[in-house]
C-alpha cells in the first residue's frame, strides 16, 4: 500500500514594523491578498492573516498593527506586543518574525528591529521602499547591516514584487536556524553619565547600538537641489495655500461625482424603468405583482442606481489616500482639532468615518491616551459616511438647481454636497469643543507625525477599494434593503381599505386612500406631529424611523412608500423613477409639494447629524466596553439632527427658498 503524502511543512510569521513603512504593502504581495492600504499611518488596527505557499511550505502570515516600540501605550500597540509574545489565544506563537524596516529612515526603524531581536525568534528585516531610498540617494549596503544584525536582511520593492520571492526563501531558511543573538546594550549602558530613568537609559543605549550597527552601512549622497516633494510638501502643508488647495481639491472631487456618473446612472435608470414595466406586464393585477413592481423594484432599483457614484467616491479617495495626500491633510486638520479639544491622531479614525463609522472607530485603538480615544469615539459617527451619500445626491440631483457658482465647473448641487460633509465636520469640531471643556477636561495629547513620501498608487489596490466598496453597497441592496421594502410593502399594503359606499374615487385618490388606512399610515399620521416642523409629511416621517438599522434603507423605504400612494400622470421626463415620483408627491388631501428646497436641505442636515446605524451604537458599545456611550451617542445626534433640521427648513421657507 502506497504511503499517504506527508504535510506540507507550516510556519506562522509575524510581520512587524513602525506605522508607515509600507507594511501592508508588503503582506499584500507576500501573501497575494488585497488588505486595506493607505499611505498613511494607522491603517492596520488588528491582526489581520494571509496564507500563501512558497516552495512547499504553507506559511500563515499575520499583519500586525504598526507600533514603535515594544512598551505599548494603544490598544492597537497592545495587539502587536500579545501576538509575538504568543498571549493571543486565536493566533499561535510565531515561528518567525519578519521586521518591515523603512530604507528611507533606517535609524528610527531599527529601534523596533532591535526590541525583536530580542524575543529570541527567527527573524528577518525587510527594506521597503528601497526604491524611494535610492531615488533619495541613500545607499545601504544590506550584506553588511545583515552581519551586524545578526539576521537576513532583504531589499524589498513590495509594489513591484522585487524581492518578495527572496524574501519567502530567507523565512523558510531562518525558521530553520538559531535564532538570532540580542543586541548587547551592556557597554553603551555603562557609557551613560548621570542618573536617569530606567527607560530612558534604555533608549539611549539602544540608539548608540543602532549608530554603530549602521556606522558605514549607509551612504547619502546630496541631491543638488532641494527634492521636488519637499518644495510641493511647502506648498500643501502651508496654512494658507494647503487649506485652498485642500477646498478645492472637494470641490473638484463632488463635482466630478455629479459629472462623470450621469452617463452610467441614466442607462441602469433606463435598465429598471424597463424591468419595472416588463415585471408589471407579465404579472397579473393583484398582491403579487404589487410585491415584485410596488416593494422589490421599487425598493432596490432606487438604491442600485447610486453605484456609480459610489464607485467614483471610493476610487477618488483611493487614489488620495495612495499617492500620499491625505497625510498632508492630516497635517493642515491638526490645527483645527488641537482647537476642538481632539488630538491630531483623531484624525485618521474621523477620516476612516467617511467610508464607514465601525473602521473608524475601530481605528480610534490607535490613540494612547482614553480621554481622546473615548472622545474621538462619540464623535466619529458625525462624518458623513458612504450610506448617507445616497440620500445627498438624490435630493441635491432632484432638488437643488443646477446653477453654476461663480465658476461654469463649480454646481450648486456639488457645493451643497460638500455643505453636507463639512455640517459633520464642524459640528463635530463643535461638540469636541464642548466635551473637552466639560466631561472631557484636560489637553489633548501631542501628535507628531512622520510624512510619507510621494508614490504612485497601485492600481490593483485602488480597484480593489473600489470593488469592495460598490459590492458592499450593492450587497446591502440585496439583503437589508431588499428586505426593509418587502416589510415597508406590507405594512403599507395592509389591512385593505374600507372605501366609503357609493364614493366616486380616482384610481389615485383610492391608492391614497389605502396607503393611509395601512398599518404604516396609521404608524405614521402617529409621528407626523414631531416631524412636521421639519417640514416632512408622515411618509417622511415612516422613511427616517425606518432607515435607522441602517441609513441606505431610506432609499428603498422612499421608494416603496410613494410608489404606493398617487402618482402624476404628468412626470418628468429623463428622471430616476424615484425622483419622478418623490416631485410628483403632495401633502394629503392637497396640491401642495411635498419636497420643496427648504425640505430637501432639512432632510439632508438630518441624515448628515443623526446616529449612522444600529451596527455603529454596536461597536461604540464594545469599544468602550460599557452601554452608556452608545446611548449617549444615540441620544445627543438624535437631538441634534432634529434641531439643526428644524432650523434648517425654518430658515429656508423664512428667506422664500
Amino acid at each position: 500500500m502506497s504511503q499517504p503524502p506527508a504535510p506540507s511543512p507550516h510556519l506562522t510569521v509575524a510581520l512587524l514594523g513602525n506605522p508607515n513603512p509600507g507594511k501592508s504593502t508588503l503582506f499584500s504581495a507576500l501573501a497575494g491578498i488585497p488588505t486595506r492600504i493607505g499611505n498613511y499611518p494607522g491603517v492596520t488596527v488588528e491582526e489581520k492573516v494571509g496564507r500563501f505557499t512558497h516552495r512547499g511550505t504553507t506559511i500563515d502570515l499575520v499583519d500586525l498593527p504598526g507600533t514603535y516600540s515594544f512598551t505599548p501605550q494603544s490598544p492597537d500597540e497592545r495587539v502587536a506586543v500579545d501576538v509575538l509574545r504568543g498571549r493571543m489565544a486565536d493566533v499561535p506563537p510565531p515561528d518567525c518574525v519578519v521586521v518591515a524596516v523603512d530604507a528611507t529612515n533606517l535609524d528610527r526603524n531599527l529601534y523596533l528591529a532591535s526590541q525583536a531581536l530580542e524575543l529570541r525568534l527567527p527573524t528577518v528585516v525587510a527594506l521597503t521602499l528601497s526604491d524611494v531610498a535610492t531615488a533619495k540617494g541613500i545607499t545601504i549596503d544590506d550584506a553588511a547591516l545583515a552581519s551586524r544584525l545578526g539576521c537576513p536582511v532583504v531589499r524589498v520593492v513590495a509594489p513591484t514584487g522585487d524581492g518578495i520571492a527572496a524574501l519567502g526563501d530567507r523565512i523558510i531558511a531562518a525558521a530553520e536556524t538559531p535564532p538570532p543573538q540580542p543586541p548587547d546594550l551592556s557597554p553603551h549602558l555603562s557609557a551613560i553619565d548621570g542618573p536617569r530613568p530606567q527607560a530612558a537609559r534604555e533608549a539611549i543605549a539602544r540608539y548608540a547600538w543602532i549608530d554603530r550597527a549602521v556606522a558605514g552601512v549607509v551612504r547619502r549622497t546630496a541631491p543638488a537641489r532641494r527634492p521636488l516633494d519637499e518644495r510641493i510638501d511647502g506648498w500643501l502643508t502651508h496654512r494658507l495655500w494647503g487649506t485652498i488647495v485642500f477646498i478645492a481639491v472637494m470641490l473638484a472631487l463632488f463635482t466630478s461625482i455629479f459629472q462623470l456618473a450621469a452617463p452610467l446612472m441614466d442607462l441602469i435608470s433606463t435598465g429598471m424603468d424597463a424591468v419595472s414595466a416588463w415585471a408589471e406586464s407579465l404579472l397579473p393585477a393583484g398582491a403579487i405583482r404589487s410585491l415584485i413592481v410596488d416593494g422589490v423594484l421599487a425598493g432596490v432599483g432606487g438604491v442600485v442606481i447610486f453605484v456609480p457614484q459610489i464607485a467614483l467616491l471610493f476610487l477618488f479617495i483611493a487614489i488620495l489616500e495612495g499617492c500620499g495626500y491625505l497625510s498632508r491633510a492630516a497635517f493642515l486638520m491638526d490645527r483645527l482639532l488641537v482647537w476642538a479639544g481632539l488630538s491630531g491622531k483623531s484624525f485618521i479614525p474621523l477620516l476612516s468615518s467617511f467610508a464607514c463609522a465601525i473602521p473608524g472607530i475601530m481605528a480610534a485603538r490607535t490613540i494612547e491616551n482614553r480621554r481622546d480615544r473615548l472622545l474621538t469615539i462619540l464623535v466619529a459617527p458625525l462624518m458623513s459616511c458612504s450610506a448617507r451619500l445616497p440620500v445627498y445626491l438624490l435630493l441635491c440631483g432632484a432638488f437643488i438647481p443646477d446653477v453654476a457658482v461663480g465658476v461654469s465647473w463649480l454646481r450648486l448641487p456639488a457645493l451643497v454636497l460638500v455643505c453636507m460633509y463639512a455640517v459633520g465636520v464642524v459640528v463635530a469640531a463643535l461638540v469636541a469643543s464642548v466635551l473637552s471643556r466639560t466631561v472631557f477636561r484636560g489637553p489633548p495629547q501631542p501628535f507628531v507625525m512622520e510624512l510619507p513620501g510621494w508614490r504612485w498608487p497601485q492600481p490593483a489596490v485602488v480597484f480593489e477599494r473600489v470593488r469592495e466598496a460598490a459590492w458592499s453597497f450593492l450587497k446591502n441592496a440585496g439583503t437589508l434593503i431588499l428586505a426593509m421594502s418587502v416589510v415597508i410593502w406590507a405594512l403599507g399594503s395592509y389591512p385593505k381599505p374600507l372605501m366609503p359606499a357609493g364614493a366616486d374615487l380616482t384610481e389615485a385618490e383610492q391608492q391614497g386612500e389605502a396607503l393611509r388606512q395601512s398599518f404604516l399610515g396609521r404608524a405614521g399620521r402617529l409621528i407626523e406631529p414631531v416631524v412636521k416642523p421639519l417640514g416632512w409629511d408622515w411618509r417622511l416621517g415612516c422613511a427616517a424611523v425606518a432607515s435607522f438599522p441602517a441609513r441606505e434603507v431610506v432609499l428603498g423605504t422612499l421608494g416603496v412608500i410613494y410608489n404606493l400612494g398617487a402618482v402624476d400622470p404628468g412626470e418628468e421626463e429623463g428622471a430616476t423613477a424615484l425622483v419622478r415620483r418623490l416631485k410628483a408627491a403632495t401633502w394629503d388631501g392637497t396640491d401642495r409639494k411635498v419636497f420643496t428646497v427648504p425640505v430637501a436641505l432639512s432632510l439632508m442636515v438630518f441624515f448628515a447629524l443623526c446616529a449612522q446605524c444600529a451596527s455603529t451604537l454596536v461597536i461604540i458599545g464594545k469599544e468602550t466596553r460599557s452601554w452608556l456611550w452608545p446611548i449617549v451617542t444615540f441620544s445627543y445626534m438624535t437631538a441634534l439632527a432634529w434641531l439643526a433640521a428644524f432650523a434648517t427648513y425654518q430658515l429656508g421657507t423664512a428667506l422664500g427658498w
